[in-house]
Protein backbone atom coordinates (compact mmCIF):
# COMPACT_ATOMS: atom_id res chain seq x y z
CA UNK A 1 0.00 0.00 0.00
CA UNK A 2 1.27 3.24 -0.69
CA UNK A 3 -0.14 6.82 0.74
CA UNK A 4 0.87 9.81 -0.97
CA UNK A 5 -0.31 13.21 0.15
CA UNK A 6 1.38 17.35 0.38
CA UNK A 7 3.28 17.99 3.16
CA UNK A 8 0.70 20.65 4.08
CA UNK A 9 -2.12 18.19 3.95
CA UNK A 10 -3.37 15.80 7.05
CA UNK A 11 -5.03 12.34 5.53
CA UNK A 12 -7.27 9.65 7.30
CA UNK A 13 -6.72 6.42 5.93
CA UNK A 14 -7.00 2.79 6.92
CA UNK A 15 -3.53 0.69 7.99
CA UNK A 16 -3.32 -2.76 8.04
CA UNK A 17 -1.16 -4.61 10.70
CA UNK A 18 2.51 -4.37 9.48
CA UNK A 19 5.60 -2.28 9.43
CA UNK A 20 5.72 1.10 7.46
CA UNK A 21 8.43 3.48 6.57
CA UNK A 22 7.75 7.22 5.70
CA UNK A 23 10.12 8.90 3.15
CA UNK A 24 9.71 12.40 2.19
CA UNK A 25 10.20 12.93 -1.75
CA UNK A 26 11.47 16.09 -3.35
CA UNK A 27 15.08 15.78 -2.64
CA UNK A 28 18.09 14.06 -1.79
CA UNK A 29 18.95 16.86 1.03
CA UNK A 30 16.02 17.05 3.92
CA UNK A 31 17.04 19.51 6.67
CA UNK A 32 14.75 19.80 9.77
CA UNK A 33 14.00 21.76 13.14
CA UNK A 34 13.39 20.25 16.31
CA UNK A 35 10.15 21.53 16.34
CA UNK A 36 9.15 19.02 12.86
CA UNK A 37 7.23 15.83 13.72
CA UNK A 38 4.53 13.78 11.70
CA UNK A 39 2.09 12.16 13.77
CA UNK A 40 -0.44 9.07 13.31
CA UNK A 41 -3.27 8.73 15.79
CA UNK A 42 -5.88 6.22 15.69
CA UNK A 43 -9.46 7.58 15.17
CA UNK A 44 -11.11 5.33 17.71
CA UNK A 45 -8.67 4.81 20.35
CA UNK A 46 -6.87 8.13 19.58
CA UNK A 47 -3.56 6.60 20.17
CA UNK A 48 -0.83 8.11 18.93
CA UNK A 49 2.34 5.80 17.33
CA UNK A 50 5.76 5.98 18.16
CA UNK A 51 7.56 6.86 14.95
CA UNK A 52 11.22 6.17 15.02
CA UNK A 53 13.72 8.33 13.16
CA UNK A 54 16.30 6.78 10.64
CA UNK A 55 19.37 8.56 11.62
CA UNK A 56 21.31 7.28 8.48
CA UNK A 57 18.78 8.50 6.01
CA UNK A 58 19.14 6.17 3.04
CA UNK A 59 18.49 8.48 -0.36
CA UNK A 60 15.97 6.73 -3.11
CA UNK A 61 13.77 7.57 -5.80
CA UNK A 62 10.26 6.80 -5.66
CA UNK A 63 7.63 7.38 -8.21
CA UNK A 64 10.06 9.18 -10.27
CA UNK A 65 10.76 11.42 -7.58
CA UNK A 66 14.03 12.11 -5.31
CA UNK A 67 13.55 10.59 -1.86
CA UNK A 68 14.60 9.98 1.93
CA UNK A 69 13.74 7.45 4.14
CA UNK A 70 12.99 9.54 7.56
CA UNK A 71 10.79 7.39 9.87
CA UNK A 72 9.67 3.91 10.42
CA UNK A 73 6.65 2.42 12.56
CA UNK A 74 4.80 -0.40 13.16
CA UNK A 75 0.88 -0.86 13.09
CA UNK A 76 -0.28 -3.62 15.68
CA UNK A 77 -3.94 -3.60 14.63
CA UNK A 78 -6.34 -2.95 11.53
CA UNK A 79 -7.75 0.56 12.33
CA UNK A 80 -8.40 3.56 10.59
CA UNK A 81 -6.00 6.50 11.02
CA UNK A 82 -5.23 9.96 10.94
CA UNK A 83 -1.55 11.32 9.70
CA UNK A 84 -0.51 14.68 9.99
CA UNK A 85 2.82 16.62 9.40
CA UNK A 86 3.36 19.58 12.34
CA UNK A 87 5.37 22.40 11.98
CA UNK A 88 6.10 21.68 8.07
CA UNK A 89 7.58 25.19 7.81
CA UNK A 90 10.59 23.94 9.75
CA UNK A 91 11.56 21.25 6.78
CA UNK A 92 14.25 22.41 4.19
CA UNK A 93 14.42 20.11 1.17
CA UNK A 94 17.21 20.45 -1.44
CA UNK A 95 17.75 18.34 -4.79
CA UNK A 96 21.52 17.13 -3.98
CA UNK A 97 23.25 15.77 -1.10
CA UNK A 98 26.64 16.84 -1.89
CA UNK A 99 25.93 20.61 -0.58
CA UNK A 100 26.89 19.02 2.80
CA UNK A 101 30.18 17.60 2.31
CA UNK A 102 33.38 19.56 2.99
CA UNK A 103 35.14 21.38 -0.04
CA UNK A 104 37.08 19.56 -2.17
CA UNK A 105 34.07 17.14 -2.29
CA UNK A 106 31.62 19.65 -3.65
CA UNK A 107 33.21 21.04 -6.46
CA UNK A 108 31.33 18.86 -9.10
CA UNK A 109 28.17 20.28 -7.43
CA UNK A 110 28.48 23.81 -7.21
CA UNK A 111 30.19 23.38 -10.89
CA UNK A 112 26.90 21.77 -11.58
CA UNK A 113 24.44 24.10 -9.86
CA UNK A 114 25.97 27.21 -11.42
CA UNK A 115 24.93 25.12 -14.70
CA UNK A 116 21.95 23.66 -13.44
CA UNK A 117 21.10 26.50 -11.23
CA UNK A 118 18.90 23.96 -9.00
CA UNK A 119 20.77 21.72 -6.38
CA UNK A 120 20.86 24.90 -3.98
CA UNK A 121 17.45 26.19 -4.06
CA UNK A 122 15.25 24.91 -1.65
CA UNK A 123 11.98 23.27 -2.56
CA UNK A 124 8.57 24.86 -2.06
CA UNK A 125 6.11 23.18 0.47
CA UNK A 126 4.04 22.50 -2.89
CA UNK A 127 6.93 20.36 -4.43
CA UNK A 128 7.48 18.32 -0.82
CA UNK A 129 5.46 15.18 -0.45
CA UNK A 130 4.95 12.34 2.12
CA UNK A 131 4.85 8.56 0.74
CA UNK A 132 4.31 5.70 3.02
CA UNK A 133 4.61 2.85 2.44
Amino acid sequence: MNLKFNIQKTIESELFYGSYVIYILGGHHVEVNPNFYIQVVNNETKEEIELKEKYLKARDFKFRKKAVRFYTFQINEYAKFKISVHNYNDIVVKDSILEVYPFPFNIPNIVLSKVLGRSRQNKSLNDIEILIQ
